[in-house]
């Protein structure tokens, strides 16, 4: 994970494509010593995750010269590494959108059937 190369990428039904990467090892804090000092200081009986993001800021503009860069309804946004897979979202307006309704509970739920 310290070396992975983290690629992003934007396009729409309109033929608008933007790509970009970042890599891992170039981050401000190497994972490693996230992950020791939030051991070392906090207590996890469960686990925890680590959100590192991405070093990546969009700079391209889309619309017209020197207005830089914006999400538009329909984009296809996609987040992948080669080793991790690939998360990929379409942007929606939030009330457009079915609600969020999968929570601890209903994992805990699940977790228990299997």
């Amino acid at each position: 994970m310290r070396q992975a190369e983290i690629q992003l990428s934007v396009t729409d039904e309109s033929g608008f494509s933007m790509q970009g990467s970042s890599s891992m090892s170039q981050i401000s804090r190497d994972p490693l010593d996230l992950v020791a000092q939030s051991i070392h200081h906090h207590q996890y009986p469960d686990g925890f995750m680590l959100f590192c993001g991405t070093m990546f800021a969009p700079t391209q503009d889309r619309y017209a010269v020197g207005q830089g860069f914006t999400h538009a309804v329909g984009d296809q946004v996609s987040v992948s590494s080669p080793r991790l897979g690939a998360l990929t979202n379409w942007v929606e307006y939030c009330n457009n959108i079915a609600p969020w309704t999968y929570g601890v509970r209903a994992l805990m739920r699940d977790l228990w059937r299997r």
